[in-house]
């Protein structure tokens, strides 16, 4: 009987899981600061003070968060940290990715990520960083760039893990 019990929460779990991930963008938007003004002719809310957002699987940490909405509806949100955070779990069947940036650009219309400056992203076990990253959340298609100096350059690491042996 007990393990029965356990193999219903589990498969609760995971079709709780399995639902949440897909609508991430049907869930609302909370978000949580230590102050925040909002300008309704403008259509721009700006959030101080230890942000935290959080829709679905997704969360962002920043120091500051503004958001651009147009007839009501969240098109833009731009955040700023040193440096700002993003994490999701785009699928079932890889882990969470990690992103970071000092500017991360969250375009919800087209489920694309802009991550500036110091720009870092992970994902099971493989990191990429550059001066810029653009994530195309819905292909899952990352491009990275280095800053303008020629010394900089793009890095990715991949873990021993998931590279393949040669036969």
């Amino acid at each position: 009987m007990h393990y029965k019990s356990i193999l219903l929460i589990a498969i609760a779990g995971w079709c709780a899981l399995a639902t949440a991930l897909p609508s991430d963008r049907q869930q609302p938007i909370k978000i949580e600061s230590d102050r925040a003004i909002q300008d309704d002719k403008k259509g721009i809310t700006v959030y101080e003070g230890s942000v935290v957002i959080r829709q679905g699987t997704i969360k962002i940490n920043a120091d500051k968060v503004t958001v651009y909405s147009d007839k009501n509806q969240v098109d833009k949100i731009i955040c700023v940290g040193k440096p700002a955070h993003y994490q999701q779990r785009p699928n079932l069947e890889d882990g969470l990715v990690f992103a970071s940036g000092d500017t991360i650009e969250y375009y919800l219309a087209s489920d694309k990520i802009a991550l500036l400056t110091n720009a870092s992203l992970e994902q099971n076990g493989t990191t990429i960083t550059g001066d810029k990253i653009n994530y195309d959340l819905k292909a899952e298609v990352v491009k990275a760039t280095a800053g303008g100096n020629k010394r900089e350059r793009i890095q990715m690491i991949i873990p021993p893990s998931n590279q393949k042996d040669a036969d």
